[in-house]
C-alpha cells in the first residue's frame, strides 16, 4: 500500500492512515486518502489490461477483493450524437456492465476488502458490516461481503424498489426496511458503528478510492475528455473521479484535465442549489423517480460540489419527465437498458447541449442497468394473443 495519512477535506487535519475513522473528529468534514504518488508512479505498471484492478497501486488496501468489476465499454453514440444535432462526439461509459449491474462494485471491491483488514486486528468491534442504500450499494456491499464471509446488514429507506430488495436479499444479507427516507437510514447505520455494532460501509473515503476506477479508466480510453457528465446523489462518483484524474495528472499518467458536470433531479437538488447559489449545502426532504439519487443530505456533497468548481464545470437539475425521456432514448436508440438515475446523466446533457463546444469528446455515465428496476417510464405493455395463426394476419398485414 501507497497511502501516507488521512486528510479532511474541509479543515485539513490529518490522521494516520491506518486509523478507523470516517469523519472528521474536529469538524465532521469528509476524508480522503493522501498517498505517496512518487511510489506509486515506480510500481504502476500501463501496459496492464484496462480494467478495476489495474489500478490497484491507487488503492488504500492490501488486496482488493474482485468480481471482475471495471473494464466497462466506452461505447460511441450510434444515433443520438446526430438526431439530437449535437456538434460535438458523444460517448456512453456503460457502468451497467459490473457484475452487480451498477458502478458501486469499484467502490465495494476496495471498501470491504478494507473492512477485511479492520476487523481482523484485535480488539475489533465484529464480524458485521453494515451500510445505507437505495439498493445499488447495498447490492454490491452484499456481494462482495459474501466473498469476505463477513455478516451483512443493508438498511433501506421506504422507497427502495422492491427489485433491488430481492437482489440484496438473494446474496443473503439481512435487510431492514426503515420508516423514512435516506438521510434518516444513513444516520441510524452511523449509530450502529459509534455503538461499535458493526463496521460502517457506505460513501466514506474507501468507497471513494474505489469508485476512482472510473475516471482512470476514462482517462485511459479517451485520453483527451472534455466533459464528463455524471449523475449525483450524495456526490461520491463526481468526486472520486475528479480524484482519479487528479492522480493521474500528479503520476503524469495524464496531461489533461475534463470539465465535470453534476446532474441532479430537480426534486432533489440540493447539490445543484448550493451551486447555483454559491453557499453551502442545505439539507432538503426531497422526491424523485430517479430513487438512486435521493439523498437529501448527500454525505459527500461537498466534495462533489468543489470538484465542479476545481474543473470549471457546472451543476444542472432534470425533471423526472426528462429523466424518462432520457430513459427511453437511450434503450430505444442506442441499446442500452438504463435505470432512471443512469439516464440521469444524458437528461442533464440533453439539457446543456446548446452550451458545450462544438467538436468537444463528451461523456455520459450511465451507472445502472435497467434491469433494477424494469418497469419505471416504460412505454407500452405486451398483448396477449391467442395461437391463431388468424393473428399473424392482424399483427403483420
Amino acid at each position: 500500500m501507497f497511502s501516507k495519512k488521512i486528510l479532511c477535506s474541509s479543515c485539513g487535519k490529518t490522521y494516520p492512515a491506518n486509523m478507523i475513522i470516517f469523519r472528521c473528529l474536529k469538524c465532521s468534514g469528509q476524508l480522503e486518502i493522501v498517498f505517496d504518488y512518487a511510489k506509486i508512479r515506480k510500481h504502476f505498471n500501463p501496459e496492464r489490461p484496462i480494467v478495476h484492478l489495474k489500478y490497484r497501486e491507487f488503492f488504500p488496501v492490501k488486496k482488493a477483493l474482485t468480481l471482475g468489476e471495471g473494464g466497462t465499454d466506452l461505447l460511441k453514440s450510434k444515433n443520438l450524437e446526430k438526431e439530437l444535432g449535437l456538434g460535438f462526439n458523444l460517448f456512453f461509459k456503460n457502468e451497467a456492465e459490473n457484475p452487480t449491474g451498477s458502478f458501486k462494485d469499484r467502490g465495494s471491491s476496495v471498501e470491504v476488502a478494507k473492512a477485511m483488514e479492520f476487523l481482523k486486528k484485535p480488539g475489533s468491534m465484529n464480524n458485521t458490516v453494515a451500510c445505507a442504500s437505495t439498493g445499488n450499494m447495498g447490492a454490491s456491499v452484499a456481494a462482495y461481503s459474501d466473498l469476505a464471509n463477513l455478516e451483512c446488514l443493508v438498511f433501506t429507506p421506504r422507497d427502495a424498489a422492491k427489485t433491488k430488495l430481492e437482489q440484496i436479499l438473494a446474496y443473503g444479507a439481512r435487510v431492514f426496511h426503515v420508516r423514512g427516507d435516506y438521510t434518516r437510514t444513513a444516520r441510524l447505520v452511523e449509530e450502529a458503528f459509534r455503538q461499535g455494532r458493526a463496521y460502517l460501509l457506505g460513501d466514506y473515503l474507501y468507497r471513494r478510492e474505489g469508485t476512482k476506477s472510473v475516471g482512470f479508466e476514462i482517462a485511459e480510453q479517451l485520453p483527451r475528455t472534455d466533459y464528463i457528465f455524471v449523475p449525483v446523489g450524495n456526490g461520491t462518483l463526481l468526486s472520486a473521479i475528479w480524484k482519479a484524474f487528479d492522480e493521474f495528472m500528479k503520476t503524469g499518467l495524464a496531461k489533461t484535465m475534463p470539465r465535470l458536470v453534476g446532474v441532479q433531479a430537480s426534486g432533489c437538488s440540493p447539490v445543484y442549489k448550493a451551486w447555483k447559489s454559491g453557499r453551502k449545502i442545505k439539507p432538503v426532504r426531497g422526491k424523485t423517480i430517479a430513487v438512486a439519487m435521493e439523498c437529501g443530505d448527500p454525505l459527500d456533497g461537498e466534495r462533489a460540489l468543489k470538484s465542479v468548481n476545481e474543473s470549471k464545470g457546472f451543476m444542472i437539475a432534470v425533471s423526472d419527465r426528462e429523466i424518462i425521456k432520457a430513459k427511453n432514448l437511450l434503450s430505444k436508440r442506442e441499446g442500452l437498458f438504463a435505470e432512471p438515475a443512469g439516464a440521469a446523466a444524458l437528461a442533464g446533457l440533453i439539457k446543456a447541449k446548446n452550451t458545450l463546444p462544438r467538436d468537444s469528446n463528451v461523456v455520459c455515465l450511465v451507472t445502472g442497468h435497467g434491469l433494477k428496476t424494469p418497469f419505471t417510464g416504460i412505454e407500452g405493455r405486451p398483448k396477449e394473443i391467442s395461437s391463431s395463426l388468424a393473428n399473424l394476419d392482424r399483427i403483420f398485414g
